[in-house]
């Protein structure tokens, strides 16, 4: 072999493995996970992704979990379990629907929702498992936002949810590394107010909203698929 044909032997063979190097880049496993919240968001999500080229995309969801009921589903125990498993670099979390409810502090004592009490341990809790999906090899989490609901005591608590989320992603080791995505415009004829339907661009009606006032149906889900696509991987 030529010294001229050997350095383009070499130069081909580094070429080949750049492009397997950007391949691999853009094939960063994604993982959404939460509660029932998730569930049709999850399998959108999934559809989308793989529409745009982004894969593997995989998501998890356990209906009527939460992090009060640590008891009835360990969330930080499956945490650890699926960042092992699919080794994702995004995560896009949706938690807390569920959780307006009473808790046990980390004294065992009972402690009800919408005591001061109630929030600091939840916050922590929360914390936890932000840290965790960063530990665990996240570079990126997506925290949605609860949407607007339906009745009065579960669009209070929503958005007392989203303040609390709001503080702990801007903590100085969780900045640039938890972003937080509102859905709720998306979902809403007027802003600020539960919509059962929105309108789409040519004017026909688009059921968003489950009739119980908190979940998604599976237009709504794709909704909001197609611009947590468009926004956090389509730039």
């Amino acid at each position: 072999m030529t010294r001229r044909v050997m350095m383009t032997w070499i130069a081909g063979c580094m070429l080949a493995g750049m492009a397997g190097l950007s391949h691999a880049a853009e094939g960063a496993p994604v993982l959404m996970i939460g509660d029932s919240m998730m569930r049709l968001l999850g399998i959108a999500m999934e559809k989308e992704l793989a529409a745009a080229g982004v894969t593997p995309a995989t998501s998890f969801s356990s209906l009527g979990s939460g992090l009060t009921r640590l008891d009835a589903f360990d969330w930080f125990a499956k945490v650890d379990e699926l960042m092992k498993e699919h080794k994702p670099k995004t995560v896009v979390v949706s938690l807390g629907a569920n959780d307006r409810q009473t808790l046990k502090d980390t004294t065992g004592r009972v402690v009800p929702y919408g005591k001061p009490e109630w929030e600091h341990e939840y916050a922590l809790r929360l914390g936890r498992i932000m840290d965790d999906l960063i530990k665990g090899g996240a570079t990126r989490v997506i925290w949605l936002l609860l949407p607007d609901m339906k009745e009065p005591v579960h669009q209070t608590y929503a958005q007392s949810l989203n303040d609390i989320f709001k503080r702990l992603a801007q903590e100085e080791s969780r900045k640039d590394k938890v972003v937080l995505f509102d859905m709720a415009p998306l979902l809403t004829r007027r802003p600020g107010t539960f919509s059962l339907y929105v309108m789409a661009p040519n004017g026909a009606p688009l059921t968003v909203r489950d009739a119980d006032g908190v979940h998604l149906t599976n237009v709504g889900a794709k909704r909001v698929a197609q611009s947590l696509v468009q926004t956090y991987w389509k730039k």
